[in-house]
C-alpha cells in the first residue's frame, strides 16, 4: 500500500507539473501575442534624419489636419516651372517618417517635380491614434491633397501619389476617394494585410509566423475599422488612372508575388518595374539611377507638361 501511495503521488506530481507548465507556455504565448497586437497597432516613432535642407532643398514644414481631425506634419517643396506645377504626395511605410522617401523627392526634385512628404497619423511627428495599415490613414493622404489645391504652385491636375509598403496601401486607399489624382505609384505594396501577416509577424514582431492569424484578428478586433476587407488589389482593379508598380525581386517581406498580383489586377495604363537585387528596405538606394529613371519616365508619360 505504501508504494501504491507513492506512485499516485507521483503520478499527481507529474501532472500538477505538467499542468503548471501548460499554463506557463499559454501565459507566455498570450503575453507575447499581444505584445504584438501593440508593436503592430501603435509602431514605435521615429524622425527623420536627414532633411531636405541637406538635399540643397527649401522645404517648408506644414502643419494639416484631416477630416477626423487628425493633426498632420509635413515638408511642402515647390515644383519648378519646366514641370507644370506637377508634385508628388509621398507616403511612407510602418514606423517610419516624412523623410523616409526624401532621397526619391530630392533626385525628382532635380527634374522640376514639387513634393509633399507627409508623417501619417501615429508616426513622425503627428498626432496619435491607432494604426490600421491602410483605411484611416487615408484621411491624412487626403488632407495632403486639399493641401496641395490651395497652394498656387500647384497645378491641381498634376498631382499624383507614391507610397511604399504601408504607405503604398494607404495612397490606393486615397486614390479611391480623389479621382482627380493624375497617377498612382506603389512601391513594395502588399496585396493585403491579412496576406502578408505571416511575413509582417517573424521580421517585425519577431515571433513565429504560425501566430499570424491570432494576431491578425485581436489587431482587427482592436481597430474601428475592418483589416479584413482591405485589399490593395481590389482597390487598383476599380482605379481609373495610371499606376505605376515598382517592385524588388529579393524582397523577403513583402514578396514580388503580391505585387505582381497588384500590376495584374489594375487596369491600363500601367506598368511594372522590378528591380533586380533588391530588397525591401533598398529597393531604391541599391540603384538609384534604374529607380529614378523609370520614375521620371512614367511621369513624363502619364502627366506631360501642357503645350
Amino acid at each position: 500500500m505504501k508504494r501504491l501511495g507513492q506512485w499516485r503521488m507521483a503520478v499527481w506530481l507529474v501532472l500538477i507539473g505538467l499542468l503548471v507548465a501548460v499554463g506557463g507556455a499559454v501565459w507566455y504565448l498570450n503575453r507575447l501575442i499581444d505584445q504584438s497586437v501593440a508593436l503592430l497597432l501603435y509602431p514605435p516613432r521615429s524622425q527623420p534624419g536627414p532633411t531636405p535642407a541637406d538635399y540643397g532643398l527649401t522645404a517648408e514644414t506644414v502643419q494639416l489636419t484631416a477630416s477626423d481631425g487628425m493633426a498632420l506634419t509635413a515638408w511642402f517643396i515647390p515644383p519648378a516651372g519646366q514641370v507644370d506645377g506637377a508634385t508628388l504626395i509621398y507616403v511612407h511605410g510602418y514606423s517610419a517618417n516624412r523623410g523616409a522617401l526624401l532621397d526619391q523627392a530630392a533626385v525628382l526634385h532635380e527634374a522640376g517635380y514639387g513634393a509633399l512628404l507627409l508623417d501619417l497619423r501615429n508616426h513622425g511627428e503627428s498626432g496619435t491614434a491607432v494604426t490600421t495599415w491602410g483605411q484611416a490613414e487615408a484621411a491624412d493622404v487626403v488632407a495632403a491633397y486639399n493641401y496641395l489645391l490651395t497652394r498656387p504652385e500647384v497645378n491641381p491636375a498634376r498631382i499624383g501619389l507614391v507610397g511604399k509598403s504601408m504607405g503604398g496601401a494607404v495612397v490606393a486607399q486615397a486614390a479611391q476617394q480623389l479621382p482627380g489624382v493624375a497617377l498612382l505609384v506603389l512601391e513594395s505594396c502588399y496585396t493585403s494585410l491579412a496576406e502578408n501577416m505571416p511575413n509582417i509577424v517573424p521580421s517585425v514582431a519577431r515571433v513565429p509566423a504560425f501566430l499570424a492569424p491570432i494576431i491578425f484578428r485581436r489587431m482587427d478586433a482592436e481597430t474601428a475599422v475592418s483589416l479584413t476587407e482591405f485589399n490593395t488589389t481590389d482597390i487598383v482593379a476599380d482605379l481609373a488612372m495610371p499606376l505605376l508598380v515598382i517592385h524588388g525581386d529579393l524582397d523577403g517581406l513583402v514578396p514580388l508575388a503580391q505585387g505582381q498580383a497588384i500590376f495584374a489586377a489594375a487596369n491600363q495604363p500601367k506598368q511594372l518595374t522590378i528591380i533586380p537585387g533588391a530588397g525591401h528596405q533598398d529597393i531604391f538606394t541599391i540603384n538609384p539611377d534604374q529607380f529614378a529613371a523609370q520614375l521620371e519616365m512614367f511621369l513624363a508619360e502619364q502627366m506631360p507638361p501642357a503645350d
